[in-house]
Formats: C-alpha cells, structure tokens, sequence
C-alpha cells in the first residue's frame, strides 16, 4: 500500500484493469478465519526472518549496507532483541560477510546463527542451506546436505560437481529433471556436471533443454542442430544411439514449439 501510493491515482474500479489496492487487502482479511488475530512483527516465525534477512542482503548488495549488518551483528544490544529480530541479523551478517569475502567473520555468524537456531526444524533447514550456500561462494567444502527438495539437490550437485564426484551429481539431477523438466536451473547444473564428465553429446543438449525451460526456442534449436553436428563428426562407437534418439525427437518438437511461437508474434 505505501508503494502503490507513488503511482495510484485512485480512480474508480471500473475505469481501472486491476482492483484497488484496498481491495486486495481487503479481500485477503476476508480470506482469514473469523476472529484470527494479525501476527505481531515479533511473533514472525524465525524462517520468515532468515529468508526476509536474505532478501534485504540481495537487494541491497553495496559495500556500506554489508558493512553495516556485520556492525549490527557485533552490536552488544543485539541479546536483548527478540529471537526473530537476532536470527535475521545474524543470517543477514553471514550472507553479507560471504559477499564481502570475509570467511573468518562468516564463520563467527553462522555459528551463532547455528546455535540460536538449535530446535526449530524450519529454521535449522535455513541454517545449512546458508552453510552450503556460503562453502560454494567461498570454494570451501560444502558440507552434506539430506532431503530431497530443489534446494539441497541443487547446492549437493555444485558440491558434488565441485569435488570431482560429477557423475553423482547428475544422477540426482536427473532423477529430479525427470519430475521437474523446466527447471532451468537444474539443467544448466546438469550441462556443467556432464562437461565435467567428458560428455561433450549431454552438455550441449542441457544447455539446449536450458534455453527450451526459458522459452527461447530459436537458441534451444542452435545449441539441438550443435548437438546433431557433434554426432555427425563422431564416429565408431563413441557414438551413444540412445542421447542421438533423445536429441533427434526434442529437436522436432522444438522446432513446432518454435513455428507456434512465431504465428502468435
């Protein structure tokens, strides 16, 4: 609401495309149950204030603000803040003291973010996805990370990928890849574990299956008819029949994909 107040001239809702700004606010309090109270800033959940932590640290990456949360976490007051209000400094101060390339005072954090999270399964998960996360920046080991959502299958790949085990890594991005075909992301992490491997044929088809999750079928076809040469100039049996069928049937369908985004232009 005070961001709309910069560009809402608050004309009548039927003159408008989309509704007031009050009335979407008033339309999610009337999606809450009768009689429930609006959370305090104080009682915010101890996950909600890491990511916000990690937002704030994003979107603002100059040198001063980054500098300034690592102040605010050695503040001597910051004991008496409430535990949401500590956590999310002290996740702030990690991520700003990766950004600032300051291992030691990266450490110092997120062991105490570690500790003062210690108990709260949600936060704990923030914590070692931030441990992993700071390792890959610093190139640092990465610690093990367990589950099976896109974040730690992600930051195990670059691990894994990291450590010379690439050909785990892409099992696991497979299995994931093949629940989750659009997941850029995956792909492209899947193109550099095949690199890694040699496997020259499933890089490029990746970086292929990258640019068809974004959309951009003309590159997804560049880097498909890439793939076709690069089986044209293999020979004997270094040949894999199976990739070779694989990239055959997705260049067709990019290319129908490709001529039905041209007529809607």
């Amino acid at each position: 609401q005070q961001a709309s107040r910069l560009n809402d001239n608050g004309a009548f809702p039927y003159l408008r495309g989309h509704p007031l700004t009050t009335e979407r606010i008033a339309d999610i309090q009337s999606r809450q149950p009768v009689g429930a109270a609006s959370p305090a800033l104080g009682e915010q959940s101890l996950e909600h204030a890491m990511v916000a932590a990690r937002a704030r640290v994003l979107a603002n990456p100059g040198v001063d603000a980054l500098r300034q949360m690592l102040v605010d976490a050695d503040a001597p007051a910051l004991g008496q803040l409430p535990p949401a209000r500590q956590v999310a400094v002290l996740y702030g101060a990690t991520l700003a003291a990766v950004r600032l390339r300051d291992a030691g005072a990266a450490r110092l954090h997120l062991a105490r973010l570690t500790e003062l999270t210690r108990g709260n399964v949600l936060a704990e998960r923030q914590s070692a996805l931030l441990s992993a996360d700071s390792a890959l920046q610093l190139e640092q080991p990465v610690p093990a990370l367990g589950g099976k959502a896109r974040p730690e299958i992600l930051l195990s790949a670059q691990g894994l990928i990291r450590s010379g085990q690439a050909g785990q890594a892409s099992q696991s991005l497979l299995t994931w890849l093949a629940a989750h075909p659009k997941d850029a992301g995956a792909w492209q992490l899947l193109a550099s574990a095949s690199a890694a491997q040699g496997q020259a044929l499933r890089a490029v088809r990746a970086e292929a299956e990258v640019r068809v999750a974004q959309l951009d079928y003309a590159a997804a076809l560049d880097r498909f008819k890439s793939a076709q040469l690069l089986l044209r100039n293999t020979t004997g049996g270094a040949v894999d029949h199976i990739e070779a069928s694989i990239i055959d049937t997705r260049t067709r369908a990019v290319q129908q994909l490709f001529r039905e985004q041209s007529l809607e232009r």
